[in-house]
This record gives structure tokens, sequence and C-alpha cells, in this order.
């Protein structure tokens, strides 16, 4: 089941950037950047800018793209968002982060990976239940 792309596109200084579904690497990168940050489930967008703090515009400039930029891969998200922290202002920022939940169904994708797991985990039991029989 793939999920319909949604897009968004700012004008942040001079440059135009979008936000659609994270890749892989971009999940990658998010993770280490907030990995000692606990955000809670209803969590609101004051909320996350707060949690966030220092962190917010690395954070934003791995979520966007710069619409005729460098691939992902070798983008410098941290040149990004020392750039973008002058030019972006708070309802920009404001925006992207609701936005952010739009293109990204966090709950509906973290549902789908707890039900595999729970069917792995279903799956082995089976399997060990099979060998000792």
């Amino acid at each position: 089941m793939e999920q319909e792309k949604v897009e968004f596109k700012y004008t942040i200084g001079e440059r135009v950037f979008k936000q659609s579904q994270l890749v892989l690497g971009q999940i990658q990168q998010l993770q280490n950047l907030i990995k000692d940050v606990i955000i809670p489930e209803d969590v609101t967008v004051s909320q996350i800018i707060g949690i966030l703090g220092d962190k917010l515009p690395l954070a934003i400039a791995i979520v966007l793209r710069e619409a005729n930029g460098a691939p992902l891969k070798d983008k410098d998200y941290v040149a990004l968002s020392n750039e973008i922290s002058f030019d972006m202002t708070v309802e920009q920022t404001v925006e992207i982060i609701e936005n952010f939940f739009d293109c990204n169904q966090i709950s509906s994708l973290l549902k789908r990976v707890q039900g595999l797991g729970e069917k792995i985990s279903g799956s082995v039991n089976q399997e060990q239940t099979k060998e000792i029989g």
C-alpha cells in the first residue's frame, strides 16, 4: 500500500525548498540528531520547537531539500541549517513542522512496524513450537 505523495514548497531567503515523504537516509539523520530527545505522543508544534531547541534548524535542514539542489546524499545539512536560520521566519518554521506530519504519517507507520514485529514474533514462536514438537 503506497502513500499518496504529498509535497510542500517554501521560499526561504532567495532559495526554493520542498518537503515530501522522508527517505531512509533522512530518517537515519533525524534519529542521530534526536536520539536523546523524548517526544511525547500528543505533542504540539510549540512543544516540538521547545523540545528540539537549538537542534531545530538542523532537523529542518534534514527534512527540506533544495528544489534544484544536490542529491540528498550529498547535502551538507549542517551548513544548510546555518544558512536558513537567518532567513526562515517563525511562521515558516511552524508551517514546516505542521507539514512534516502531513508528509509522513508517523503514527500509521509506527502501527505498521509494530504489527510487523508482532507478525515476526508470532512466526518465530510457531517455528520454535514445531522444533520442540
